[in-house]
């Protein structure tokens, strides 16, 4: 028998908050469930910082998966450049509609790029803290 009985959520550091929602809210789509600051001892035991603050946001997309966008104001770091064939998380694949925008939606106006690679019939967004993956519209 195992362990796990479901899939929680994916927790992610960004750079920016603000950006970071631009992107996650507003062009994908993603609802905001919960929006919190920790600046408890708890959350510096846990982190290993001194005088931590974290600024949690989950998110919520229609199927019930949540995302976890962590930001830490008081303790910022730069992305490190890393080869896409590197040790650890490679992508995230969302299942979406279509990856067309809406008219008027304003999704047209997000700064996003768009890579798509054919043979693996697939969209690549490259948002400002990793390269996510999109699946084939459904």
């Amino acid at each position: 028998m195992t362990m796990v009985v479901g899939y929680r959520h994916t927790g992610i550091i960004v750079e920016n908050m603000e950006q970071s929602l631009v992107f996650y809210q507003d062009f994908l789509g993603l609802e905001v469930i919960q929006e919190f600051w920790d600046d408890s001892d708890y959350i510096c035991r846990i982190t290993c910082l001194e005088d931590a603050t974290a600024h949690f946001v989950k998110l919520r997309a229609n199927d019930g998966t949540v995302l976890e966008l962590l930001e830490y104001p008081t303790h910022r770091t730069q992305l490190q450049p890393q080869p896409i064939h590197n040790v650890g998380v490679l992508h995230i694949a969302f299942e979406v509609a279509t990856l067309e925008p809406a008219e008027g939606d304003g999704r047209e106006k997000q700064p996003v790029g768009v890579v798509t690679l054919p043979t693996l019939r697939e969209q690549y967004f490259k948002g400002r803290e990793v390269l996510w993956s999109s699946a084939t519209p459904v």
